[in-house]
């Protein structure tokens, strides 16, 4: 387990999503101005790292996932000047800021692919991936292979000046780069890396590191859904490539060489084993810091199952994700987080949802995430229990292009089957992009108090319930236990941040149980205790921790403990922190 001190490792993260954070000038987009306006909410929450998604010059295809110059600012969210402002006004509070580093891919519209599109033989030519048609037996022209697009159909788009495909794993408007050649690899250095460097950014977080090597031959995918033409991409041919690891050797010797060894790089590796992750966050390897595991959101499922497919994991699936994420701090360090802009939220995924038990399950999450190993990240809204869009939503409504996709392909394949289409919209309702992505809600003035205009994305309903202002004054609000548990996880860093964790009752189907471990096995030992259901729950004492030690450090819940002589026990969806120590030990 390592014990350095690099600045982010005790860092207190908090993930931003420009476009629905807070709008200063009432045009429906939230914008950088409004995000400076808020950062002393950041600042009072505890937050001292800003992760800030795409702000580019983007066509906006994918929400800023496709961008069109990299040194240059959205105008709906602001200037390049207001990108300095924000980045001063986080330094003056102490706090840093990444950046999303999005190059995989760039916008159609990017000068990089304009010229590339252009001919075989323009400079440009082979900065992208580009392939010659196949012809089928009809002498018909055909797609390179048979692989399907993460958002439907072919990965491969044809383009006539060239009389060739290029390959796009997303949007047809999100072109693939070529990682191979080396002039492409320094373009994105000096573009999207030392521009931003030298503003003054502290890092980046690498959108699909785990893609951008691909298997040159492009061989077609087994087919796994006949019914199909294009099938689900294999991800042998796609991903965790041996050339990733040394362009990221690459990347980090250039960016040690111009700005030091304080750059944080953090990498997006879904569907990625512990061997083959640990090979990215080895300290020795020189690659990145930490990487963002999303075994957590898909436990129980398979990644290529229909949206409407998908289960809510049994709590013994999401222990596993959970233990293979913490155990990284073995080899390097990891990442913790339970809520981003592709997932839906905490309280719906891991919770009840919005309902009873809302409140109580929300401050248990809260605990669960700030009692994990590693840097953490917290995700707009989150900090005050935002939910779920809700069954009120109808297509109309929905706004991401996935979400899009994949309602538009449903009604390809079943026209006339009714069913079929509103189980996938009630998929996007459970487990839809658009869940995350809707404006913050800090008031109960119209419009969650995010705009004095209709937003871009609609605001969820229950915003007078759920919103900031409310719970600036609620001592029993999830706000306000944010803000304790996160002074509570610097309290105990040793324990909380760079500790052991040790789960207990991996089978148990409604408590999670675990023990935090500092580097000085005879400092005291954090017992954390979760109650994942609407039922109460006894307290599981570990057989290795001495029960007449244990000290209640906090609980999630206010009502009075249903504790008795005989045991303690939990209330619905409560959350306990113990310090106590092991048998054995002195003191005990």
């Amino acid at each position: 387990m390592t014990s350095d001190k690099s600045w982010w490792k005790d860092a207190i993260g908090y993930q931003i999503w420009p476009a629905s954070f807070f709008d200063s000038n009432n045009d429906g987009m939230g914008d950088l101005p409004g995000v400076i306006s808020k950062l002393d909410h950041l600042k009072d929450l505890g937050v001292d790292l800003i992760w800030l998604s795409p702000v580019y010059d983007s066509p906006q295809a994918d929400m800023g996932y496709d961008v069109r110059d990299y040194e240059s600012i959205w105008d709906k969210f602001g200037t390049l000047k207001d990108m300095d402002m924000l980045i001063a006004g986080a330094k003056s509070r102490g706090m840093k800021l990444i950046m999303d580093l999005v190059v995989n891919h760039t916008s159609d519209e990017h000068a990089w692919f304009q010229e590339s599109k252009k001919s075989r033989t323009n400079p440009k030519s082979d900065w992208y991936i580009w392939r010659d048609p196949k012809t089928d037996a009809q002498g018909e022209r055909r797609p390179p292979n048979n692989w399907r697009a993460a958002f439907g159909g072919s990965v491969w788009t044809y383009v006539a000046e060239r009389d060739q495909y290029y390959l796009h794993l997303c949007l047809e408007k999100q072109p693939d780069l070529n990682w191979t050649n080396p002039e492409t690899r320094a373009a994105i250095y000096s573009t999207a890396v030392d521009f931003w460097l030298r503003r003054g950014v502290d890092g980046f977080r690498m959108d699909s590191v785990v893609a951008f090597w691909k298997d040159p031959r492009f061989p077609d995918s087994e087919i796994t859904k006949p019914d199909q033409e294009f099938q689900p991409m294999e991800g042998k041919y796609i991903m965790n490539g041996a050339p990733v690891h040394d362009w990221l050797k690459e990347l980090r010797a250039r960016i040690e060489e111009d700005h030091g060894s304080d750059v944080v790089l953090i990498g997006e590796l879904p569907a990625t084993g512990t061997d083959e992750i640990v090979r990215y966050i080895d300290p020795s390897a020189k690659e990145l810091d930490m990487i963002l595991d999303f075994d957590h959101f898909m436990a129980g499922n398979d990644w290529h199952a229909d949206l409407s497919e998908r289960t809510r994991p049994a709590l013994p699936l999401l222990k596993d994700a959970i233990i293979k994420q913490q155990d990284f701090m073995q080899s390097g360090w990891t990442s913790a987080f339970t809520e981003n802009h592709d997932n839906p939220r905490s309280i719906d995924r891991f919770g009840p949802g919005d309902g009873e038990y809302r409140n109580a399950a929300s401050k248990m999450l809260a605990m669960f995430l700030c009692t994990l190993s590693g840097t953490i990240f917290l995700y707009q809204g989150q900090e005050i229990g935002m939910t779920n869009i809700d069954a009120s939503w109808t297509r109309a409504d929905i706004r991401d292009a996935a979400g899009l996709d994949y309602l538009n392909e449903t009604e390809r394949k079943f026209p006339h089957q009714v069913a079929k289409q509103e189980a996938a919209l009630e998929g996007l309702r459970r487990l839809g992009r658009d869940n995350g992505r809707t404006p913050v809600q800090w008031s109960a003035a119209p419009y969650a108090g995010f705009s004095g205009v209709q937003p871009w994305i609609r605001v969820i309903d229950n915003y007078k319930a759920i919103n900031v202002t409310h719970q600036e004054n609620d001592p029993d609000g999830v706000l306000f236990f944010w803000r304790r548990m996160i002074k509570m996880r610097r309290h105990y860093r040793d324990q909380l941040i760079r500790g052991r964790f040790q789960v207990y009752d991996k089978e148990n189907l409604k408590t999670f149980t675990y023990v935090k471990t500092g580097v000085d096995p005879a400092d005291e030992i954090l017992l954390v205790v979760l109650n994942f259901g609407d039922e109460n729950a006894d307290v599981f004492v570990p057989g290795d921790v001495n029960e007449s030690s244990m000290r209640l450090l906090l609980s999630t819940s206010s009502e009075n403990p249903l504790d008795t002589e005989h045991g303690r026990r939990l209330h619905p969806w409560e959350g306990r922190l113990y310090s106590c120590q092991r048998k054995g030990t002195d003191g005990c």
